[in-house]
């Protein structure tokens, strides 16, 4: 046998059951939720039994007079929560990661796990302080409140309430990961670029905005796709703090989805949700690849 051939075997014998994995984990169940999205599913009957319905879940998704309602109400909240989050976390990251840069080695070694540690802590947990936080009438913040003079906020009784504490417990667990990329794309911009904008006069303020900046755009394009990406998914929040309280006007879209499969066994009608979730995420990536993709190297 070839050397060539032998290497080519060896790649495919440790690939193998990545693959093999990847398929049975991803590929089989994406495919799945595609045909499901077009069925109205029974149990009894199985996936390949069921009745085609064609577009009705999609129908019943968007002009249903309670599916619709839930939908849409689910949307606004996510695209909310999306269009808060997003541009939050990643000026904080870079805020931060500003900061820390000048600093030494350990110094930034220091900060960088304490900013990290967070994001490898079960999110179930920390939802879970959060809503003892968030608590309207023993909560930490609510007493604070009162401490303060203000009558506290019924953080769990009202929709907007209720996402806006899904928006705070959500802020300090991003950012950790948006600040090491952050670091170590700011160890990459020429010191010489930097030294001829001081040299042309430049302040801190010119220096970021016409050197700095540009040059963090491909790190900034990642985190813009990913924490969109992630925010479109938020779960954990909603199902441990509200539970969609108060009358399921605090859900997200995926929320939704897990509401409609599992609760209401509309397995045709969740899957539905998670195609619409799909084109929305990956509208927002071409728009984003189009405005803040760069062809700056350094």
């Amino acid at each position: 046998m070839k050397l060539e051939t032998r290497r080519k075997l060896w790649g495919l014998f440790f690939v193998g059951p990545n693959m093999i994995l990847f398929a049975a984990f991803v590929l089989v169940p994406v495919a799945g939720a595609v045909v499901l999205a077009f069925k109205d599913y029974q149990v009894g009957r199985g996936l390949w039994g069921s009745p085609w319905v064609g577009l009705e879940n999609f129908r019943d998704l968007l002009f249903h007079p309670v599916f619709a309602t839930d939908f849409y109400v689910a949307l606004q909240n996510t695209a909310l929560i999306t269009l808060v989050l997003v541009p939050v976390n990643i000026g904080i990251a870079l805020g931060i990661a500003a900061m820390i840069f000048p600093l030494g080695p350990r110094a930034q070694g220091f900060f960088k796990g304490a900013f990290y540690l967070p994001g490898i802590v079960s999110a179930v947990i920390i939802a879970i302080v959060w809503q003892w936080m968030f608590t309207e009438h023993n909560g930490l913040i609510n007493l604070a409140l009162r401490a303060l003079g203000h009558p506290g906020v019924p953080w769990f009784s009202e929709r907007w309430s209720a996402v806006a504490a899904i928006i705070l417990s959500s802020i300090p667990y991003a950012p950790g990961a948006g600040i090491i990329l952050y670091l170590a794309a700011l160890g990459r911009v020429p010191q010489e670029l930097i030294e001829a904008a001081d040299i042309d006069g430049a302040n801190a303020w010119q220096r970021w905005r016409a050197v700095i900046l540009p040059l963090l755009k491909p790190t900034t394009l990642y985190l813009v796709v990913i924490s969109t990406i992630e925010s479109f998914k938020i779960f954990t929040p909603i199902y441990v703090m509200t539970r969609g309280r108060p009358a399921n006007q605090s859900t997200s879209i995926v929320f939704e989805i897990y509401q409609n499969a599992f609760d209401a066994s509309e397995f045709g009608l969740a899957s539905a949700e998670a195609l619409v979730l799909f084109a929305i995420v990956m509208a927002f990536a071409v728009v984003q690849f189009g405005y803040l993709r760069s062809d700056e190297e350094y």
